[in-house]
């Protein structure tokens, strides 16, 4: 039996390090790596077979509006923050930070941290999906 794959958003203020840190989940799980700009403002469809987006969390904040509930909830598994020592992301982007971490769907790391203590992290927030589970947006 296949395993399913996860559907994960990586933000992080330090695009460097986002970018590479999503390349090698999206690597290690086989699936896509797709920048935040082409699902969220180009409204590229998103693969049935799992993902790995990356972008700013100004970005996701962004389009989730005024009043609006962010988007990342309905169709990622997991919101993996990237979180870079003494920086502050913004009023309004630590706004939507805290909604994704209430709701138990945003995990904050350092950017120094293993692979493998994220992919925990993804793995378990799998745990119970079936592939029945589309992802409800964009």
């Amino acid at each position: 039996m296949r395993a399913i794959a996860p559907r994960v958003v990586v933000i992080g203020a330090m695009e460097g390090a986002r970018i590479a840190r999503a390349g090698r989940l999206a690597a290690h799980y086989g699936v896509p790596r797709l920048p935040a700009v082409d699902v969220l403002i180009r409204r590229q469809p998103l693969p049935a077979d799992g993902y790995v987006v990356d972008g700013a969390p100004q970005l996701l904040d962004r389009v989730a509006g005024i009043g609006g509930l962010p988007p990342a909830p309905a169709f990622a598994d997991l919101v993996v923050h990237l979180r870079a020592p003494g920086r502050t992301e913004g009023a309004e982007a630590c706004r939507v930070l805290r909604y994704y971490e209430a709701r138990g769907v945003l995990l904050g790391f350092r950017p120094d941290a293993p692979d493998g203590d994220l992919i925990v992290a993804i793995d378990a927030a799998v745990r119970g999906r079936t592939a029945a589970d589309p992802p409800r947006w964009p």
